[in-house]
């Protein structure tokens, strides 16, 4: 009987769907044996895919925190342990459908458990949430060595009851970290792209492999995380000293040992004025897919006024127009696929934005509903004054 396999979603549910349902696609795993537990707990259960690809799937996302098996028998599943000469070191989250209580039930559990080991003669201690959330967070887990000297135990819960599930590996924050804060060339008055939301926009045009384009690079966060998944990518904006921090970025990955063998190519382009030696060349390389943010202003710390936000929306609309003019009637593309944000402003009279048929033909077809059952892909943090709408499109 095969194992029951869990995905832990990070803030954005909706969206890390998508992307698991995109990259399982890579893989050849059926969207069908993909179910939601809860908001923010994905089950895969197959007999035709094996823990380590789907672990391989989990090292890819960049929408998900854990990755594990349910735990079928809690018993059976402690048994592993006993015969264990060295300390064994377990932590216990609830990861889904906290409950007040569960500060009281998280520390009965582990004393419990405590006791048990101590009847066997195995020295172990346990690690407690400290997030309110009731849930280990990943400095806690590898600073202590949880997963590789003893385990973490995690209670889901949803409308129907609750399963335990064991924690196989976590998502490699310091990794995104050093490539957010560490990389040699930022530019954050021009706004800077998270390089999570980087790595699912990728994941989203479902790729094996190829060559992805990003026309807006700025500090090139899309190309970074383009790159650390093994794509070959061209990268281009209209500001050189963009394109420059984006090759000196790339240089600097590379000698940090996260890229494997790509071939890249970066260069200065003005959409709404493209060079024709730019053109040709884009048109003699087979591109795959296009992921893509233009310049949406600069961050923005209060309400915007109407005029404003009308202002900005004016000139991502102009952007996006130059690009898929360029696409359609220049380079005449067929059958890629690609994903761009749009922004939304918070304006003190409500939201603004234009709608994706602004910018885009019917040559288009737009897949949200495909990878979602939310259509809407927002990423947007508490308080945020720009949310970013993210569309997924095929070229007929």
């Amino acid at each position: 009987m095969p194992k029951q396999y869990f995905f832990q979603a990070g803030s954005f549910e909706d969206i890390s769907y998508a992307e698991l349902i995109a990259v399982s696609e890579i893989y050849g795993l059926n969207r069908d044996v993909v179910h939601r537990f809860s908001n923010n707990i994905f089950l895969v259960k197959s007999k035709d895919i094996s823990e380590d690809i789907l672990l391989k799937i989990f090292n890819r996302l960049g929408g998900f925190v854990r990755f594990g098996y349910i735990v079928e028998d809690l018993d059976t599943f402690l048994e592993r342990y006993f015969d264990r000469t060295e300390r064994v070191v377990f932590g216990l989250s609830v990861l889904s459908g906290s409950r007040k209580d569960d500060f009281k039930f998280l520390k009965r559990l582990g004393n419990e458990l405590k006791r048990g080991f101590k009847e066997y003669g195995i020295s172990s201690r346990f690690l407690f949430p400290k997030d309110r959330n009731m849930e280990l967070n990943a400095a806690q887990i590898s600073n202590n060595g949880v997963l590789a000297k003893g385990f973490e135990l995690s209670i889901l819960r949803n409308e129907k009851g609750e399963i335990y599930g064991s924690t196989v590996s976590i998502q490699d924050i310091e990794g995104y970290i050093r490539r957010d804060m560490d990389k040699p060339y930022t530019n954050t008055e021009m706004g800077t792209l998270p390089p999570k939301l980087a790595r699912i926009m990728v994941n989203l045009c479902s790729l094996k492999d190829g060559v992805i384009w990003d026309p807006f690079c700025g500090s090139g966060t899309l190309p970074m995380e383009s790159a650390v998944l093994g794509y070959n990518f061209l990268a281009s904006d209209v500001d050189e000293y963009a394109v420059n921090g984006t090759d000196e970025n790339i240089k600097w990955l590379n000698a940090q040992g996260d890229l494997a063998n790509i071939v890249y190519e970066t260069f200065k382009l003005d959409i709404l004025n493209p060079d024709s030696n730019v053109i040709k060349k884009l048109k003699n390389t087979n591109i795959s897919a296009i992921v893509c943010e233009p310049f949406m202003g600069p961050p923005q710390k209060k309400l915007l006024s109407e005029s404003k936000a009308n202002e900005l929306l004016s000139s991502v609309e102009q952007l996006y127009k130059g690009l898929f003019s360029l696409l359609d009637e220049r380079i005449k593309v067929r059958g890629i696929k690609m994903v761009l944000i749009i922004p939304s402003y918070k304006t003190d009279r409500g939201w603004k934005s234009i709608g994706i048929r602004d910018i885009v033909s019917n040559r288009w077809e737009v897949l949200n509903s495909y990878y979602s059952p939310n259509r809407d892909l927002k990423w947007s943090r508490k308080n945020s004054i720009i949310t970013r709408n993210i569309f997924i499109l095929r070229r007929t």
